[in-house]
């Protein structure tokens, strides 16, 4: 891979050349998200790259699903550590508002 066959990078490289009409096409504001797609894909070019697929889309569009899928993972655990969190505030006021009570 390198010299007579094109490196994954390469590859992703020129596929987001062929894809500059369509950036250029979209409106401003999803224009950083389509880039972002492509730094999805440079995150995990290394596995990519070893995977050595006969086909490269198919690993591009793997590792931006990949990115994709860790940062939801990530928000899910996020969103659960605040409900805890939310939870736990509203059984203190609770306890509050009963001492204020009585």
């Amino acid at each position: 891979m390198g010299r007579t066959t094109p490196t994954y990078r390469d590859t992703l490289d020129s596929r987001e050349q062929a894809f500059q009409p369509f950036r250029r096409a979209l409106r401003r504001p999803y224009r950083p998200a389509f880039d972002r797609l492509f730094e999805h894909a440079r995150q995990f070019a290394d596995a990519a790259g070893y995977c050595n697929a006969t086909d490269p889309d198919i690993a591009l569009l793997l590792s931006i699903a990949l990115a994709h899928e860790h940062a939801r993972s990530e928000r899910d655990e996020r969103i659960e550590a605040l409900e805890g969190e939310i939870e736990a505030l509203s059984a203190r006021v609770d306890r509050l508002e009963r001492r204020l009570d009585d």
